[in-house]
């Protein structure tokens, strides 16, 4: 029984061989190197067209044959990897693809994918410095896709939002904010140097300063947390003197509305903690239910959610109606399959917030249709379609393992695309 919330203790899945994030080094390797294999031919047959697709000729057909408003809503159908590409075909497509309103329209129309905190290197064990590759996963049928990373040095994805990643570089000299799809990034000075397990980082966009703000919590010395702000405008720290010590630095926040949120620690526990970045002040609020473990917060359709596990067979899900107040909404009850009852915690949700991806007990991916309400498998790290490694849990952990993300065009100077 938890102590603090009287309710049944549910047993954590055990690691059988490596680490987690030693099985995930391995089989990132194996998929990088099939995803560049795969991907050869295709990159050849484009090399062969590429006289043809500079032909003056080519260019003033599509220009011709393809009105503004056309050419837009097709691209708004692409994936941003693709309209990257694209953009250099023409400097109509160029000037589309780039501007402010296409930008902003097309991130918020792109889907959720999870994006590794662990870079993926290739080739491995070759003298020099190898190649580090971004590492995502669809939430249909969990496929990899990989991007090239444009530092190759950068160790590490640390936090997410608006299609921008916060990550390290290997050396741990500076911080980089980057667009992994773009590769257009700022370099950021460290703040504290503290370990890597007892630090928190989050984005988000301050409406009134117009751009972007990194938190880093990190573990003071002796003891208590501590908390300082960047403001990618000035490059700066500046340190918030705030008794901080209910806040768990180990967990990643959700960042909603202009604030990061964590779960409270301690006599916090049934409380999460929220920081405007804007004012840059903490503050405490309840949460709706008594928390258990595994209990989450979840980003869904814009808004801040709260997953908690109410009994061992089932789970709520509440959602906060205003981010400045403390009224919760029940969204809906999810009675667990009983193969999924032993361990089953919230992801991330889809876009839209129709569905909320889950991850269960080794490694299995769920996803909960909240207008069906049903839950349906989405794939299994023991199956064959991506090679194949038995038991192997590539995906176990994926909560700590994963972050959500969007892929987009955004870059760090732009407006949020956050509504």
């Amino acid at each position: 029984m938890d102590a603090d919330t009287g309710r049944r203790r549910l047993p954590r899945p055990r690691l059988r061989g490596a680490t987690w994030r030693e099985a995930l080094s391995r089989k990132q390797s194996r998929l990088v190197a099939e995803f560049l294999r795969r991907n050869s031919s295709s990159k050849q047959a484009d090399a062969r067209g590429e006289t043809a697709s500079r032909d003056p000729n080519i260019e003033v057909g599509i220009q011709a044959n393809l009105s503004h408003d056309l050419l837009y809503q097709i691209f708004m159908l692409l994936p941003a990897e693709s309209l990257f590409r694209l953009q250099f075909v023409c400097k109509q497509w160029f000037g589309l693809i780039n501007s402010s309103i296409f930008v902003s329209s097309h991130a918020q129309k792109s889907e959720t994918v999870l994006i590794s905190q662990q870079m993926a290197f290739w080739p491995r064990g070759c003298v020099g410095m190898p190649k580090a590759y971004f590492h995502f996963l669809s939430l249909d049928g969990l496929r990899s896709s990989f991007v090239e990373s444009s530092v190759d040095d950068l160790g590490s994805v640390r936090a997410s939002y608006d299609g921008l990643i916060l990550g390290f570089n290997s050396r741990r000299k500076r911080l980089l904010l980057m667009n992994p799809v773009t590769g257009k990034y700022v370099g950021l000075p460290l703040g504290v140097s503290c370990h890597h397990l007892c630090e928190s980082f989050g984005i988000a966009f301050c409406s009134e300063a117009k751009t972007y703000k990194v938190v880093h919590l990190f573990r003071e010395v002796l003891g208590g947390v501590g908390c300082e702000i960047l403001s990618v405008e000035t490059r700066k720290w500046r340190r918030i003197e705030e008794p901080l010590e209910l806040v768990r630095t180990r967990q990643n926040p959700v960042s909603v509305g202009g604030s990061l949120h964590w779960l409270g620690a301690r006599r916090t526990r049934d409380c999460f903690i929220s920081l405007d970045v804007c004012d840059e002040k903490f503050v405490t609020k309840q949460l709706p239910v008594k928390r258990a473990w595994g209990d989450r917060l979840v980003e869904i359709a814009g808004g801040l959610g709260f997953v908690s596990r109410v009994e061992v067979n089932a789970l709520e899900v509440w959602i906060l109606s205003d981010l400045g107040g403390e009224c919760w909404i029940k969204k809906c009850r999810i009675d667990l399959r009983v193969d999924f009852v032993q361990y089953c915690v919230p992801v991330c949700s889809r876009r839209d917030g129709k569905e909320m991806v889950l991850e269960c007990v080794k490694g299995r991916l769920c996803v909960y249709d909240f207008g069906r309400e049903e839950m349906r498998l989405v794939s299994s790290s023991s199956g064959s379609s991506d090679g194949g490694d038995g038991e192997e849990p590539w995906l176990g952990k994926i909560n700590r393992l994963y972050l959500p993300h969007w892929n987009t065009l955004v870059s760090c100077g732009d407006q949020s695309v956050i509504t």
